[in-house]
């Protein structure tokens, strides 16, 4: 298994939306995964042509990063995926917070973040019935040039 992490193409969409759907059955965040591969929001986690996981970073949260959602095939889980997803948008992250969530009968989730390094910051109630949503949080560091995929620095804010 050699599994890369790249910035998604519009041809990974497909595989993309399919993972989405056999995860939540439903295909409700459809437009919502199109617009984050057109916008260069997405990162994928492959095997050759073969798209096992897939990351989107936002600064969407009060203006901080924010991991709106973090998706392993289930074929593909407890193999360091989404472990190296979260580590490479935390290196593109271009703020110095990153924050993301999980519900709180989510548990892997929960394990995976906290094993990152990242704390339980706060809950939100009523967004899912009954199963609150955990916040999350990390500090990245001191401010540092960040190079983007095509060689830009810019700075953290």
């Amino acid at each position: 298994m050699a599994i890369s992490i790249e910035k998604a193409a519009n041809t990974d969409l497909g595989q993309i939306q399919a993972i989405d759907r056999m995860t939540f059955g439903s295909d409700s965040r459809k437009a919502f995964l199109a617009d984050s591969v057109a916008n260069g929001r997405c990162l994928v986690a492959r095997d050759g042509d073969t798209v096992t996981g897939f990351g989107i970073l936002e600064q969407t949260f009060y203006g901080q990063g924010f991991i709106g959602l973090l998706v392993v095939h289930p074929e593909w889980r407890r193999r360091g995926i989404a472990t190296a997803l979260i580590r490479r948008m935390e290196s593109g992250c271009p703020t110095r917070k990153l924050f993301t969530s999980a519900n709180e009968s989510n548990v892997p989730a929960q394990k995976t973040y906290e094993a990152c390094g990242f704390v339980r910051s706060g809950y939100i109630e009523n967004l899912d019935e009954g199963d609150p949503e955990i916040i999350y949080f990390k500090r990245l560091g001191k401010t540092r040039e960040v190079g983007d995929e095509h060689g830009y620095v810019r700075k953290r804010a």
